[in-house]
C-alpha cells in the first residue's frame, strides 16, 4: 500500500514528489512512457524560472527535478497509467505493462497535450515534415524555407529557435497581431529570417511523402494560396490530458480537472490535482510547481487525518543506475552495426532532444532484458551527422531496426515501451 502515488510528472509532478519524499511518504511516480518530464523537454531557453540568471534548457531543469526527487526517496516509474480508480478509500492505478499500485492518496499532474491542426494529412506526415517540436527536429531542417503555426509564446520561441538552422521561418497566425507576450512578439518582429503571414489558418499541409507546402485560407477574404516549405511546426496551444479522468473527478467543459481553490482537493476524498490539469489561465512552469507544492501539503494533511493510517516506508538506497546500451559514431557504426552477428537497434538521437531523453531509460532497460539477443546502441546526431544523414533521418528521435547489416524497419518518434519491445520481438524472430 502506497501512501501517495503521482500520476503525471513535469514541474507539477516532479515538485509534488519533491515534497511528499521529505515528508517521508517514498511517493511513486508514474511518470509516463514517453512523456516524462512534460512539455519542457522539448522547451529550449527557460528564461523565467526564479534561480536561473542565465537562464536554464527545459530538460536540463527537468532532469534536475527528477533527480532532487529520487534523492528524497521518490520512485519514478516509466510507464503510462492506463486505467483509475479513484473513489474508494483505496486508490488503484494501473499501469501499460500490467503494474498495479494501491495508495491512499493521489495527485493527478498529468499536464497537457499539443493541439493538433484536425487536418487530414496529419497522422500521414508527422515526422516526415510536420513537427509539434522545434528543438527534436530543426536540426534537419539546415538551410531550407519552413513555417511556424501559431500566435503565442510557444510559437515565438518555436520560431526564433528554427532561425538558428532554417534559411527562412514564416509564422502562419489566424490574426493581425500576436498574443505573445510583448518582449517575445519584439524579439520575433526584429529578426530578419522570420517573417509573418498574418490572418492566415492551414486549410490543407500539401505532399504525398513528405511536406512540399501549406495552403493557406485569409481568415478575412477566404482567398487562399500556397506557401512552398519543408517543413511545419505546429504550436497552437495544448489541451488537457484528462482522457482517464472522465467519470472519475468533476472536470468543466474543456477538461480541466475542478479543484477547490485555494486547495488543490478534487471532489474525491485523497485525490488532488495540480499543474496544467487544473491551470487554464497562467499555464507556467513556476505555477506549476508551486500548485505541485501544495497538492503534496494537501495530500500530506489528508494523510495524517485517517484513522490508523500506517506509514510503510520504502527503505531507498543512492545509487548510479549503468546503461545498458552502446554508444556508436560515424566511425564505429559500420563495425557493430553493419557488422554485427546479433540483431541491432540503433537510436539516433540528440543532446538537446527531449523526447529523446525520454525514452532514455526504456531503451536501457530493453538492452538489459534482451541482452545477448540484440544490441541496443545510440548516436548521437548532431555529432556525428554523416550517419544521420545516410539513414535519411528527418526526425528524432528515430529507432533503426538492423538484421544482417541491413535496415529492415523504422520507429520515429517516442514510442511505450511495449511498442519498442514488439519491434524488437518481430526483428529477433
Amino acid at each position: 500500500m502506497q501512501q501517495v502515488v503521482i500520476v503525471g510528472s513535469g514541474p507539477a509532478g516532479y515538485t509534488a514528489a519533491v515534497y511528499a519524499a521529505r515528508a517521508g511518504l517514498s511517493p511513486v511516480v508514474v511518470a509516463g512512457s514517453v512523456t516524462a518530464g512534460g512539455s519542457l523537454m522539448t522547451t529550449t531557453e527557460v528564461e523565467n524560472f526564479p534561480g536561473f540568471t542565465d537562464g536554464v534548457q527545459g530538460p536540463d531543469l527537468m532532469d534536475a527535478m527528477r533527480a532532487q526527487a529520487e534523492r528524497f526517496g521518490a520512485r519514478i516509474v516509466y510507464d503510462d497509467a492506463t486505467r483509475l480508480d479513484l473513489a474508494g478509500e483505496v486508490k488503484t492505478i494501473e499501469t501499460g505493462s500490467g503494474e498495479t499500485f494501491e495508495a491512499r492518496s493521489v495527485i493527478l499532474t498529468t499536464g497537457s497535450a499539443y493541439r493538433k491542426l484536425g487536418l487530414a494529412e496529419e497522422a500521414r506526415l508527422s515526422g516526415h515534415g510536420l513537427s509539434w517540436c522545434a528543438t527534436c527536429d530543426g536540426f534537419f531542417f539546415r538551410e531550407k524555407e519552413i513555417a511556424v503555426v501559431g500566435g503565442g509564446d510557444s510559437a515565438m520561441e518555436e520560431a526564433l529557435f528554427l532561425t538558428r538552422f532554417a534559411s527562412k521561418v514564416t509564422i502562419v497566425h489566424r490574426r493581425d497581431d500576436f498574443r505573445a507576450s510583448k518582449i517575445m512578439a519584439e524579439r520575433v518582429r526584429a529578426d530578419p529570417k522570420i517573417e509573418v503571414a498574418w490572418n492566415s489558418e492551414v486549410a490543407e499541409l500539401v505532399g504525398e511523402n513528405a511536406v512540399e507546402a501549406l495552403r493557406l485560407r485569409d481568415t478575412v477574404t477566404g482567398d487562399e494560396r500556397a506557401l512552398p516549405i519543408s517543413g511545419v511546426f505546429v504550436a497552437i496551444g495544448h489541451d488537457p490530458r484528462s482522457e482517464l479522468l472522465t467519470g472519475q473527478v468533476d472536470l468543466d467543459d474543456d477538461g480541466y480537472v475542478l479543484v477547490d481553490h485555494p486547495s488543490t482537493a478534487t471532489n474525491l476524498p485523497g485525490v488532488f490535482a495540480a499543474g496544467d490539469l487544473v491551470d487554464r489561465r497562467y499555464r507556467q512552469a513556476i505555477t506549476a510547481s508551486g500548485t505541485g507544492c501544495a497538492a503534496a501539503l494537501d495530500a500530506q494533511h489528508f494523510l495524517a487525518g485517517l484513522p490508523a493510517c500506517r506509514r510503510d516506508r520504502d527503505r531507498t538506497s543512492g545509487g548510479v543506475r549503468m546503461s545498458a546500451t552502446i554508444t556508436v559514431t560515424d566511425a564505429t557504426f559500420e563495425a557493430e552495426v553493419l557488422q554485427s552477428d546479433i540483431p541491432v537497434v540503433v537510436d539516433i538521437w540528440a543532446t538537446w532532444c527531449g523526447p529523446c531523453k525520454a525514452i532514455a531509460p526504456i531503451l536501457d532497460d530493453l538492452a538489459g532484458e534482451y541482452d545477448g539477443r540484440v544490441k541496443i546502441v545510440k548516436l548521437d546526431a548532431d555529432a556525428n551527422p554523416q550517419t544521420a544523414m545516410a539513414a535519411d533521418v528527418t526526425s528524432i528521435p528515430t529507432l533503426g531496426f538492423y538484421r544482417g547489416g541491413e535496415r529492415v524497419d523504422v520507429l520515429i518518434g517516442a514510442h511505450p515501451k511495449p511498442i519498442i519491445a514488439g519491434k524488437i520481438d518481430e526483428l529477433i524472430v
